[in-house]
């Protein structure tokens, strides 16, 4: 293996894959190079490489044992690294905060493996120690008299599953900012999810699966993508409630603040004036917060010591203490939804969602920009949409420095995403073993996969999840690679089901008998039509409006559309169904296409309140930004209006899914 090469193989980045066709695709050499250029690598320089060739590969043979060491809670171990020569009297490991210490049996050590360097042979060895708990432990090593320090990474065999083999859970998914309120609010934020939970709760809903919460651009309300983020280690203060707020401190909200003036024209429109509703938010609480420093005494103790808990992840709001105080005020009502929820007799409750990735110029990016790489955009290589592939305008995070700083970002991240929530769904679950990267260079762009060090990411996937009893969904729809597959099964990650999307080989509906048993089933997710929409084809008919689709392509589209809804016909007549043809009203179609869910082998079926509401238009249509108001659609009814014209169909669901 000549040095690029060994340097490619190191920084993860890919050699080959497989095309949507099924077509074996071997990246160009400069494509690759290019990776390694966006990682900071001098590819021309040959010291540089020889330099990184040793510390990334031979250098870990030279040390007995590495800064991170994994180890299963089942069967923990250590894994020595030690000429092949020499001889071991001595082995100890110590954790002082757990005081905890054991004497390693020296003798019959298992090779695990070995590696040879200037004539000299090393060899892994694998020795077994007493069990730890699960987490991460600051460990001493003792090697015949020579101390070394790990990080002990005790893992459990998998996720939190809080669902039992014969159980099976109904919930519902909603974007939170599209809830319509009640009364005059602009929009829609904790305190109408608390109502949406009762309400919920009430009908026999375990769970509430959410859009992303991150914090997005405060001052540039109109960025209301959930999946661009600004940071997702923090909240975004649109969702902070007033009435909750004022709850909590015992304050009159009557008293300070006037009902915002909304017109009926207000009321009736279906998207939201984000920075409007903005504006108005942060004013009211900027007000709230100028009255609570009178009665600071009161709340200041609970106030520094999350500040002091996130200090890393505030860095950003140094000298902006308002700043500081609605991530507090934030953090504080999600984790108050979750016990109502918890409290109502939900058996999951909140449902949190991680974006992939966070928004190019992002606080996230530019606090953390050693761990990015300088250009690369996280995107996805060429599919039947997009034959040129997709560039999403993240910023890709450069594997190697995530690891050299002991993944402590990676920890912040899956941390700050499981507090308050019974759950994680992790938007393109892929990503932690594999990104495609995109290189732009002039109105060309090129791209390849760039490989991560999975092992070390599911590992705190699976001891955050253990620690914080929280489950784990994988949204995995896409060409997913095997060890992905393998390792969420092993795992108890839950896979993200659409039935849309699931087909058989002769792309036919799949018979819902043949469903996965650990996942989360949806319809439809927001990337794809609500079912009303799609059933009625208005969402060709708006892309053609949008001038998204042109004559001929509308009426392809149509075509296609026809044929769907007719193998979608046949798949309920198969499951049982009679009286569903093309010209059925959607009314009647969608409560038959869920009853024949609600009986699939899925643990978790998902209700999308969207199409509780009737609802024709997309919250998103994925490849626009400006043409269409991405992210701002609210629904038609309240919570209220929509759970109790829905009830039979949801008390029908629970019903079917306990047979």
């Amino acid at each position: 293996m000549d040095h690029i090469a060994q340097l490619l193989y190191l920084y993860g980045i890919g050699y080959e894959y497989h095309k949507y066709t099924g077509d074996h695709v071997i990246f160009d050499h400069q494509t690759r190079l290019s990776a390694l250029k966006e990682c900071g690598v001098n590819t021309d320089d040959i010291d540089e490489v020889n330099a990184l060739n040793f510390a990334l590969d031979i250098a870990k043979w030279l040390t007995p044992i590495e800064a991170i060491t994994l180890t299963k809670e089942a069967q923990p171990k250590l894994t020595l690294r030690l000429e092949a020569c020499s001889s071991l009297s001595e082995l100890t490991i110590s954790i002082p905060a757990l005081n905890y210490h054991f004497v390693c049996e020296c003798n019959n050590l298992s090779e695990v493996g070995d590696y040879v360097y200037q004539g000299t042979r090393y060899v892994a060895l694998s020795v077994a120690i007493a069990p730890v708990v699960v987490g991460y432990h600051q460990a001493k090593v003792t090697i015949n008299g020579q101390c070394y320090e790990t990080e002990l990474w005790v893992t459990p065999e998998h996720c939190y599953d809080p669902i039992s083999d014969n159980k099976k859970l109904l919930g519902i998914s909603v974007q939170l900012y599209s809830l319509k309120p009640e009364n005059s609010k602009l929009s829609a934020d904790f305190f109408e999810l608390k109502e949406l939970i009762v309400l919920a709760a009430g009908e026999g809903v375990d769970y509430i699966l959410l859009n992303p919460l991150h914090l997005l651009f405060v001052e540039q309300p109109e960025k209301a993508s959930p999946y661009s983020p600004n940071d997702r280690r923090l909240l975004h203060p649109f969702y902070i409630s007033i009435e909750l707020l004022c709850e909590r401190f015992n304050v009159d909200k009557n008293v300070f603040f006037k009902q915002s003036n909304i017109d009926k024209s207000d009321r009736n429109h279906s998207y939201l004036d984000m920075s409007r509703c903005m504006n108005d938010k942060l004013a009211k609480l900027h007000s709230l917060w100028q009255y609570l420093q009178n009665q600071r005494n009161d709340w200041d103790a609970d106030f520094k010591q999350f500040c002091q808990r996130k200090k890393e992840e505030l860095s950003g709001f140094t000298d902006d203490e308002f700043a500081r105080f609605l991530q507090w005020v934030a953090f504080e009502q999600l984790a108050h939804c979750q016990l109502v929820a918890l409290e109502h007799g939900m058996a999951i409750g909140l449902i949190n969602d991680l974006a992939v990735g966070c928004a190019d110029g992002s606080s996230e990016y530019e606090s953390n920009r050693s761990l990015y790489a300088e250009h690369a955009r996280v995107g996805a290589p060429p599919d039947p949409w997009a034959e040129q592939g997709q560039n999403w305008g993240l910023p890709a995070l450069n594997p190697v420095k995530l690891k050299a700083e002991r993944f402590e970002f990676f920890k912040q991240l899956i941390r700050a995403n499981i507090s308050g929530v019974g759950g994680l769904r992790i938007d393109h679950v892929m990503g932690l073993r594999r990104l495609w990267w995109c290189f732009v260079s002039g109105e060309s762009q090129s791209g390849c996969y760039v490989y991560y060090p999975f092992e070390y990411l599911l590992a705190i996937l699976k001891i955050e999840s253990a620690l914080h009893k929280v489950m784990v969904i994988g949204e995995d729809l896409g060409v997913v690679p095997t060890e992905i597959k393998l390792a969420m099964a092993e795992s108890h990650i839950y896979s993200n089901i659409l039935f849309y999307f699931e087909k058989d080989h002769d792309d036919q509906f799949l018979a819902v008998e043949h469903y996965k048993k650990n996942a989360l089933l949806m319809v439809a997710n927001h990337d794809v039509p609500p079912f009303f929409g799609w059933w009625e084809h208005d969402d060709l008919r708006l892309k053609k409006q949008y001038q998204l689709l042109d004559e001929q392509q509308t009426s392809v589209a149509n075509a296609q559309r026809e044929t769907e809804r007719d193998k979608l016909c046949r798949w309920l007549s198969l499951h049982g169904v009679r009286g569903i043809d093309l010209k059925s009203e959607a009314a009647l179609v969608y409560p038959a296409l869920i009853k024949v869910l609600a009986q699939s082998p899925a643990k978790m079926l998902t209700l999308q309140l969207d199409d509780l509401d009737c609802q024709r238009l997309p919250v998103n249509i994925p490849g626009t930004d400006k043409e269409y108001p991405n992210w701002r659609r609210q629904l038609t009814q309240t919570s209220t209006e929509i759970i109790a014209k829905s009830q039979m169909l949801i008390r029908d669901a629970v019903t079917s899914r306990n047979l």
